[in-house]
Order: C-alpha cells, then sequence, then structure tokens
C-alpha cells in the first residue's frame, strides 16, 4: 500500500486491511508462551468493542487504560478505536494524585485496569482514588468527584467491588449485532480523535494531547517504508505501551506492516536478550539508557543479536561513540529521532547512511511532507539563519489539532501566524539537518545571561570521574538564578565538588560555572517513562537541598 492509503482508514479498518492482506493465522502478539494471530486480535477486538457498546460507551467518550505490556493494551486499544471512543493510556508509574488528576481532567468514562503487576496493587491505588467506588454495581458508578466515571473493567480472576471482570465484561456484548459494530467503525473518519496522550511531564503539568487515525498512520506508516518493515520482521515491544515509543513506534508500526510484535511486561535485560535470539527479533526504538542497559548485562553478546537489523535512537543525549557501539554490537541501521506529542511522535529523522557522528550530533532532517520546521529568534521572533541557536517551530497537518479541554493552553501554543511552539532550542545546518540544544524552560538566565545547561553538562562530563550530570537553575535572590548540577560519577571513582568546579575554570565563562553541585545515584535522578529527566524536579530537590528561596 501508497502511505496515503493509510491515511484514509480509521484504526478499525486498518486492522480489518492488516488480516486480509496477511494470512490471518500469522502471529500477531508473542508474550510469554501465548499467542495470539492477526485473526484472533480482530476477533477479540471485535468482542470487547461491542461489549463498550452495550456499557453505553460511544463516539467521542473517553476510556483510560491502566496496564502494564500486555496483549489485553492493544485488545482495549483496538476496540477503543474501533467504536470511535478515545483512548487514555495512563502511567503505570502514577500515584494517587496523578490517577485522580488523569482520569478527571481527561472527564474518563470507562476505565481499564489489572489488579496487581511488578510489584504494584492498582486495586488498592484505584480504592484510594475512589474510597465509595466498591459499594456500587458494576458499570452504574456515580461519583461526585468523578461524575464521568461509569464503568471500570479490571483483568483479575477475582471480583472486586464497583468493577467488571475483564472475562465477564468480553461477554457481555453478545447482544450487539455486526451490523450495528460495523455503523460504529464506519462512522469514524481518518481525522476523527484515536488518543489523548497526556505529555510525560518533564516540564510540569501534563497535557492531554489529541492525535487523531489519520495522524498516526501517516507519520508511521512513512517510518515503517524508511525501516523497510515486512511481515517476516518482529518488533521488540518493552518500552511502555502509554509512551509514543510504545503506542506508535511498536503497536502501530506492527498493525501497519503486519510485524508481529513480541511483547515484553519489563525492561529486563535477561528476558529480551533470551527473546530477541528466541523469537528473531529485527527492529527495536529505545532510548539510549536502554541500548547501553542491554550491552552492559553480562550475558550480552553480538552474536545474540545478528537478527536485529533496523531501529531508532531517541529521548535523551548520546554520543557518536555511543552509536558506533550500537552500531557494531547489534549490528543494526540506526537512525535518530526528534519529536514530541504534540507532532504525533515524529518530526525530523535521520537517513540511511548517516555517519555516526551525523546521528550523535543531530536528529536528521524533516520527516513528514506538507508539514513545516523553522528556528527562531527568542527574543525577536524572527527566523534565524543555519548555524544559530533558536526556538524549534513547527506547522503542518501532524500538529495536534488541541488539547482535551484546554483551548486556552492551547491557543499559547501557537505565533500569530499558526507555528506551533515546540519550547525546544535547536539550529539547523546548511543541509537541513536539526541539532537539539536544550528546552526553552531549562536555559538558564542568570544576571540577564542566557546559559546552556548542554553546554555545561558537556564540559562536565569531559571530566575523567563524571560518568554524567544534568544542570538547572537555581533561584537567587540577586542574580535570578545560578547554576546547580547534580553529578553521577562513574563505577569505583571518587571526585569532590571543588576539583570538579576547578575543571571547568577556563573552559566556559565564570558565570556559566555550576555554584551549587550535588553528587547523586542514577536512582535519585526523577525520569519519565520513557527515560526522559524531569527537570522541574531536579530544581525542586536543588531549592530543598541548598536551602534556596522556592521562588525568584
Amino acid at each position: 500500500m501508497d502511505i496515503m492509503d493509510y491515511c484514509n482508514l480509521n484504526q478499525a479498518q486498518l486492522l480489518h486491511e492488516t488480516v486480509s492482506k496477511v494470512d490471518r493465522d500469522k502471529t500477531a502478539i508473542i508474550f510469554k508462551d501465548r499467542i495470539l494471530s492477526w485473526g484472533e486480535l480482530r476477533e477479540l477486538s471485535s468482542k470487547l468493542a461491542k461489549a463498550l457498546l452495550r456499557a453505553g460507551i460511544k463516539k467521542g467518550d473517553r476510556v483510560g487504560i491502566m496496564m502494564t505490556n500486555i496483549p489485553e493494551w492493544i485488545v482495549v486499544r483496538n476496540a477503543v478505536a474501533w467504536i470511535g471512543a478515545w483512548l487514555v493510556p495512563i502511567n503505570t508509574r502514577y500515584k494517587t494524585h496523578e490517577l485522580e488528576m488523569i482520569l478527571s481532567s481527561g472527564e474518563v468514562n470507562a476505565l481499564f485496569i489489572m489488579d496487581t503487576a511488578v510489584g504494584i496493587d492498582f486495586i488498592e491505588l484505584l480504592y484510594t482514588v475512589c474510597p465509595g467506588l466498591s459499594g456500587f454495581a458494576p458499570g452504574k458508578i456515580a461519583l461526585p468527584e468523578l461524575p464521568y466515571l461509569q464503568t471500570v473493567i479490571c483483568l483479575s480472576p477475582n471480583n472486586h467491588g464497583g468493577m467488571f471482570r475483564f472475562s465477564d465484561f468480553l461477554e457481555s456484548g453478545q447482544g450487539i449485532s455486526d451490523k450495528d459494530l460495523n455503523a460504529a467503525m464506519t462512522a469514524v473518519t481518518p481525522h476523527d480523535v484515536s488518543t489523548v496522550l497526556f505529555t510525560s511531564g518533564t516540564t510540569g503539568v501534563p497535557k492531554g494531547v489529541l492525535t487523531t487515525h489519520h495522524q498516526s498512520n501517516r507519520v508511521f506508516a512513512k517510518m515503517g517504508k524508511v525501516f523497510q518493515l515486512a511481515e517476516n520482521d518482529a518488533i521488540l515491544g518493552c518500552t511502555p505501551f502509554f509512551t509514543n515509543f510504545g503506542l506508535l513506534t511498536t503497536i502501530k508500526l506492527g498493525e501497519l506492516f503486519g510485524t508481529r510484535i513480541v511483547i515484553f511486561e519489563t525492561f529486563n535485560t535477561a528476558e529480551i536478550i533470551e527473546g530477541v535470539q528466541k523469537h528473531n527479533i529485527t527492529m527495536f526504538a529505545g532510548t539510549p539508557a536502554m541500548f547501553t542497559m542491554l550491552m552492559n548485562d553480562g550475558d550480552f553478546s553480538p552474536a545474540k543479536f545478528m537478527s536485529m537489523r533496523v531501529g531508532d535512537i531517541g529521548g535523551a543525549p548520546y554520543t557518536p561513540t555511543l552509536v558506533r557501539e550500537i552500531t557494531e554490537k547489534f549490528g543494526m541501521s540506526l537512525f535518530a529521532a526528534y519529536g514530541m506529542t504534540e507532532n504525533t511522535g515524529l518530526t525530523t529523522f535521520s537517513e540511511a547512511g548517516d555517519t555516526p557522528e551525523l546521528i550523535a550530533n543531530s536528529v536528521g532532517k524533516k520527516f513528514n511532507e506538507g508539514c513545516d520546521i523553522k528556528i527562531v529568534d527568542i527574543k525577536s521572533r524572527l527566523e534565524l539563519p543555519c548555524g544559530q541557536q533558536g526556538e524549534i517551530l513547527t506547522r503542518g497537518w501532524n500538529v495536534t489539532p488541541g488539547y482535551y479541554n484546554n483551548p486556552d493552553q492551547y491557543a499559547k501554543s501557537f505565533d500569530k501566524d499558526g507555528w506551533f511552539l515546540t519550547g525546544d532550542l535547536g539550529e539547523m545546518d546548511e543541509n537541513g539537518y536539526l541539532k537539539l540544544t536544550g528546552r526553552l524552560k531549562e536555559l538558564i538566565i542568570s544576571g540577564g545571561l542566557n546559559i546552556d545547561p548542554l553546554e555545561v553538562e558537556q564540559i562536565i562530563t569531559q571530566h575523567p570521574a563524571v560518568a554524567c550530570c544534568f544542570a538547572v537553575g537555581l533561584p537567587d535572590k540577586r542574580m535570578g538564578e545560578l547554576v546547580g548540577v547534580f553529578v553521577i560519577l562513574k563505577e569505583g571513582i571518587q571526585a569532590d565538588a571543588n576539583d570538579i568546579i576547578a575543571f571547568c575554570e577556563g573552559k566556559i565563562g565564570k558565570y556559566k560555572i555550576p555554584r551549587y553541585l550535588k553528587f547523586v545515584t542514577e536512582s535519585q535522578i526523577p525520569r519519565t517513562a520513557v527515560g526522559k529527566v524531569q527537570k522541574f524536579k531536579l530544581r525542586e530537590i536543588g531549592v530543598k537541598e541548598f536551602n534556596l528561596p522556592s521562588t525568584n
């Protein structure tokens, strides 16, 4: 199929197309000892879609899902899209405040959860958020604090107050005919919303980003074409499905190209190494930390990854050395990518044959035809020439049609000419390659002077004792902000703060040299589910650690 052919389908129609073009008995999903064929996946998705219709869920309703990576996640996602409802993926790391915020802000009508997994008791979590839930009959929820929530479905062998068991709910749609289901499906257009994905929160409160069927189909159909994905490929499904990495670069790619998805519930390096060999996995999209963890596993060897042929890396900075190491040890073609939820996950992409230096020092070229990207001066807002740093702006069909129930924030995200304000800093070279240089909100302003935290981090990581570091602006009454850094030392190597600060002298301006330094371990660095550092939380830690005023 041509890329534009995919764009004319909604998600349910795409699943039908995939089943029709591949053998319906061909494997779609592998999870531990479970195998689902494409035909079985469609049948389960259809069955669950009927149950949702029977429960009163309709086009435009919001359906939350808080589950780990399991086959039911994909079944729920398909069923929700089938009837035109909007999927609201929920981070399984969320606690009570965050879960309540998503259920309330997303006006979630129905929620799919599991009982327990990876040491998390989701039942207890939900009962804490909804203390009166257990007193309602399943499907008859009426909570004053969550007035939209009507139905909770729990994947569990046991009954829980106020909730349907998943297995029982799955059988409850028998009164809905195929004709009724087909009518619901055909009422969904490719330009209807499919997903409300709340941003990961690297800078603060998450926003519910809307994405349409058309957008995700079009962007990732092209990505799959670049990867030359086919039915005989296998995707490593270890990134959380509630993220763009999992939802689009894993599930969506598998669906578009009839490629089997090998699911891992957690990022367990031993299980993944074994699984890559057992299932001949060929494609992996992950963060630098994921690739590094795999290579650092004592059982890793290039011979065990001989099946791996293509993938992309993103979510955090990385070096040319790491790119070379990945391509050599994994034997794969590696692509760099830049995107954000508001741009359907992918804005720029590197090209086949790009050198490790180019992959490490840029995030590729503009990826989507019919979309634009430019760099503007932070103050004047005028477009900048090549080689100058400014804010990255985007425009085109890949930009989100809105933030759920937040029109004011959405309006503030665009300039007067309709360009989306990414909040990312970067520069473009003469060949159209984009280099990311930081986040506008992470820019440190000390005494009126701009300090790029990435520049400070790059200098400090040159110190022989430093594994990595993270620079933030900490409040100061006189200067506005001063540089603070959180430093992780290499294993078995010692250093003191004065030594590292002295190392910076003569390499960067005095106003850029850290005034505050704290040694930390990797586990103390707050990250999102895909490994992005949450610098706003680091600033909060720094304020407490150094007893600073919380505001300037």
